[in-house]
C-alpha cells in the first residue's frame, strides 16, 4: 500500500483527471491518502485512472462532467459532497488547446470554445467549490500545460495561452 497519512481524510476534485497532468496529479494525491474525484468528459480514461488508484490502495471516484456545462459542474460537486461530506482541494486542470492558427485567421467560434472550456469552466469550479471550503479551508490549484506559457511565432495557440 502506497498511502501515507499526510493527506488522510482529505478530498480532492481533479478536472481533466483522466489523462496527462490531471491523471498524474490524481495518482500522486492518492499516494498521500487523499480521496480523489476524477471529473472528466472521457469516462473510459477516467475509469482507468480510478482503477490504478484503487489497485494501489487509494480511494477514488469518477464523474463524467462536461466542464462547459454549469449544471454538470454543480451536480458533480454535489455528488462529491454527498459521497465524502467534505472538499479540501480543487485541482482545476481540464482544458483544450484549440485551433492552431494565426490570430488574424482565428475563427471567433473556435476562440469562444477555448475560452469557455479553459477560462469559464475554471471560474465555475472555483465559484461552486469555495462555499464547501470556507469553514475549514482548502486549496485551489489551477494549472496549464507548457502551452500556457510558451511563446509562439507565426501560428500559435492564442486562445489557449490567453485563457491559461
Amino acid at each position: 500500500m502506497i498511502i501515507s497519512e499526510q493527506g488522510a481524510g482529505k478530498v480532492a476534485i481533479i478536472t481533466g483527471g483522466g489523462s496527462g497532468i490531471g491523471a498524474a496529479s490524481a495518482k500522486k494525491l492518492a499516494e498521500h491518502g487523499i480521496r480523489v474525484c476524477i471529473m472528466d468528459i472521457n469516462l473510459e480514461n477516467a475509469e482507468k485512472v480510478k482503477e490504478e488508484i484503487t489497485n494501489a490502495g487509494g480511494e477514488a471516484c469518477v464523474y463524467q462532467v462536461d466542464i462547459r456545462d454549469e449544471a454538470q459542474i454543480r451536480e458533480g460537486i454535489s455528488q462529491v459532497m454527498n459521497k465524502w461530506e467534505r472538499l479540501d482541494i480543487l485541482f482545476s486542470n481540464a482544458g483544450i488547446n484549440g485551433t492552431l492558427s494565426s490570430i488574424e485567421e482565428f475563427d471567433i467560434a473556435d476562440w469562444d470554445e477555448v475560452i469557455e472550456t479553459n477560462l469559464r469552466s475554471t471560474f465555475l469550479f472555483v465559484k461552486y467549490c469555495i462555499p464547501h471550503m470556507k469553514d475549514k479551508g482548502g486549496s485551489i490549484i489551477i494549472t496549464s500545460s507548457i502551452n500556457g506559457n510558451r511563446r509562439f511565432t507565426g501560428f500559435g495557440m492564442a486562445a489557449y495561452s490567453t485563457s491559461k
